[in-house]
């Protein structure tokens, strides 16, 4: 009978991860907007970027790449979320964009486990104060900036968008102004981000303007040298607990409201 039973709830198990990845429609590799509501996928490679422009769409690029040169013909955003509500962008891997992925004026987009790499700015979320452009979700997401990319004054930005979710994100190889770079964006929660290999010179691990609230937890952010970077900024109201940050010349723990067990490794050379 035990058998039996997990058996079937292996089978149960399955049948609803197959559920989950489902895919209604897979793209044509030259068609660039989403405007219904669905799931959609990707089956090839692409040079072409995506628009998404419904409610309730779910894009599952399967490991595919977009690829971006400059001059192509288009605005460099490899996927922009543009208006609406309720979008999943997920396991997309994004090449030498100016933009990997862009969310502009929608609430509750989840961007979940992409890879972007030799790019500009990562990932992007700018909203416009509106209570609908609430809730942004950046889950398990990559960038990288070891290659020939453009680079960019932040890794991952949030702008005018309230309430934003950031965990188990990694960011490698930057050598901007600031790794995350939240901008009036209130109640941020940073959970288990590594920062890692960053530039010395100047930058900063995470920037806050006029974003009280934030709640930093268990992320780690590593310099390549500690010369004159700093981890983070503009921490107002923040609570920051059991962060790591390595290298850092004013880690800025002391601008948290609350602050425990955080973990200092400070370069006094």
């Amino acid at each position: 009978m035990r058998i039996f039973m997990r058996t079937g709830l292996a089978l149960a198990c399955l049948i609803g991860a197959g559920s989950a990845l489902a895919c209604d429609t897979v793209l044509d590799p030259q068609r660039r907007f989403i405007d219904q509501p669905g799931k959609y996928c990707l089956n090839a490679d692409r040079n072409q970027p995506i628009a998404i422009l419904a409610d309730d769409v779910e894009l599952d690029c399967r490991g595919r790449t977009l690829s971006w040169t400059p001059n192509d013909g288009n605005d460099g955003v490899g996927v922009h979320l543009r208006r609406g509500d309720k979008a999943v962008v997920r396991n997309c891997r994004l090449q030498g964009w100016s933009y990997g992925i862009l969310v502009s004026e929608r609430g509750n987009a989840q961007v979940l486990n992409n890879t972007v790499v030799d790019g500009g700015v990562g990932i992007a979320v700018h909203g416009s104060e509106r209570p609908e452009d609430e809730n942004a979700r950046l889950i398990g997401n990559r960038i990288f900036y070891y290659g020939q990319g453009q680079g960019a004054d932040s890794a991952i930005a949030v702008q005018h968008a309230a309430k934003p979710v950031l965990t188990n994100n990694l960011v490698a190889g930057f050598r901007g102004w600031s790794a995350i770079w939240l901008d009036r964006a209130p109640d941020a929660q940073l959970t288990g981000n590594q920062l890692l290999d960053l530039n010395e010179g100047g930058s900063a691990a995470v920037r806050m303007e006029q974003s009280p609230r934030a709640r930093l937890l268990h992320n780690t952010a590593m310099l390549r040298r500690g010369i004159d970077g700093r981890g983070l900024v503009g921490a107002v109201d923040a609570t920051c607990i059991e962060n790591v940050f390595i290298n850092t010349v004013a880690p800025g723990f002391q601008q948290c409201s609350v602050r425990r067990y955080n973990v200092e490794q400070i370069n006094n050379d």
